[in-house]
């Protein structure tokens, strides 16, 4: 029998599925490391998709976000990379560099493809610390010292590769802000870039050339966003390709003239909008048709909300939107009511985060406005009233491709406990036969024969074991 040998496209397409891009920076670089071992074509393919992201990688893992030993390893390994004469420059400055370092085997730096500007600045003060190099310094001179690795790899990095994502953030704990886009070759490096994050008062000329050299960016990722800014306004302007997602994590609320302004021009094609913090500027997204997913949330508990701004935004149509994560700090149950109508019944996923909303009587508007328009619903976590929950018969019958369910009470800090026996003794007969999980929490009371004439039907009618939980402070009686 002759081995087939997969293409080198092939074992690259399969291996991406261990990256960072698919499942959020959790720990398969594990599994990637043990492929190097197979042969040659499995170690390059495997390298290459390691050495994209590795000090993030590493940084941002589940267990391993304090590791230093692992992130000065890989600078260590960039360091290796540097030309003879930047390392004898490092050396003449008093880094404590090996005066023969072995050749790497491969050239790493060609790999990357996404620069945290703070990861990476945090990571060489940690190799400096490993290597016993900021013993018996003063701020000043450790500064210096930080300033002139960074400077090296960054300019290592704009030589060798070709950024897709970069996050430029001053950070909490960085000593100096180098402007990547200024080095020698940036303009090659950040040409391609689709990913940018940053500060909303990131230095307005840091944007400004950005913006003369990066014009494919369809994400953007906004950290505190706390005041207007003229230079990401224009960066967010001159691209040439449709913006699809947005985030921003709006820190103080007002008026932002050149961003709003900016983000009018180019919101109608977002796909998916992220608005943590303050919700001032919803009624710039009003246009944005194409949007499929929108998750907003509170920051604080003392939240400034533009009504009138969200009232605008709910009346519009979003024909495409499928999932919504939204807190009722920042919306009306009146005004989600709107929005879930106004999608035509598209919607596959909605969670709703418990706040006391002004209209809290509209809980039943809302159980009628999911029964109405849920009939795409697959996932469904929601507050219910003792009013509301009588309609979760009608609930079950009409989103027949429900496979998840949570069930959250308004009542839990009142105190009160209702008797739902009588409703869920029925729930069986009708449950969606998708549904795979369902959550009961706080303030209910279910009979013994109630809760079992549910579960026998269940066994009986549905395609897979259910997953189903009695929270601890709901009752069986």
């Amino acid at each position: 029998m002759t081995n087939v040998r997969l293409p080198t496209e092939c074992l690259l397409k399969i291996f991406e599925n261990f990256s960072p891009e698919y499942h959020f920076w959790n720990e398969d670089y594990k599994l990637l490391h043990k492929c190097i071992l197979v042969d040659r074509e499995w170690c390059i393919t495997a390298v290459s998709i390691l050495w994209r992201e590795p000090l993030d990688w590493i940084h941002f893992s589940i267990g391993t976000s304090r590791n230093e030993d692992r992130l000065s390893s890989i600078v260590s390994t960039y360091l290796s990379c540097l030309p003879q004469e930047v390392k004898s420059n490092l050396i003449q400055d008093g880094i404590d560099l090996p005066l023969n370092y072995s050749n790497p085997l491969f050239d790493y730096p060609k790999f990357l493809q996404s620069l945290d500007y703070g990861t990476l600045y945090k990571s060489i003060n940690g190799w400096l610390k490993i290597t016993r190099q900021l013993r018996e310094l003063n701020k000043l001179n450790v500064t210096y010292k930080v300033f002139q690795v960074f400077n090296s790899l960054a300019k290592l990095f704009m030589d060798k590769c070709h950024l897709k994502r970069l996050h430029f953030s001053k950070g909490a704990k960085v000593d100096f802000i180098l402007p990547l886009t200024t080095l020698p070759n940036a303009n090659i490096c950040l040409a391609n870039l689709t990913k940018f994050m940053c500060e909303g008062c990131t230095m307005p000329e840091i944007m400004f050339a950005a913006a003369k050299i990066c014009k494919y960016i369809s994400e953007f990722q906004i950290f505190c966003c706390c005041k207007d800014n003229k230079g990401l306004a224009t960066l967010i302007e001159s691209q040439k390709v449709p913006l699809k997602y947005i985030f921003i994590k709006a820190t103080k609320s007002g008026n932002f003239p050149f961003l709003g302004r900016a983000l009018r021009k180019r919101v109608h094609s977002v796909r998916d909008l992220w608005i943590h913090g303050h919700c001032s500027m919803m009624d710039t997204f009003s246009t944005s048709h194409d949007l499929q997913h929108l998750f907003i949330y509170p920051t604080t508990n003392t939240i400034t909300v533009d009504r009138k701004s969200m009232e605008k935004f709910v009346n519009s149509k979003f024909t495409q939107l499928r999932e919504l994560e939204i807190s009722l700090k920042v919306i009306t149950l009146k005004q989600l009511c709107t929005l879930i109508r106004n999608t035509g019944g598209g919607f596959e996923s909605i969670l709703i985060l418990w706040s006391e909303p002004p209209d809290v009587e509209n809980l039943t508007l809302l159980a009628k406005t999911v029964i109405q328009y849920g009939k795409n619903l697959n996932y469904y976590e929601a507050p219910f009233s003792h009013e509301s929950i009588h309609y979760l018969p009608l609930l079950f019958q009409s989103c027949q491709t429900l496979e998840v369910l949570h069930i959250l009470s308004k009542e839990e800090e009142e105190g009160f406990i209702y008797d739902i026996s009588d409703i869920f003794s029925k729930l069986g007969e009708i449950v969606p036969l998708s549904l795979q999980k369902f959550v009961i929490n706080h303030t209910w009371d279910v009979s013994a024969e109630a809760l079992e004439a549910f579960l026998f039907y269940c066994s009986k009618r549905l395609k897979t074991k259910l997953d189903f939980n009695l929270d601890n402070t709901t009752s069986i009686v």
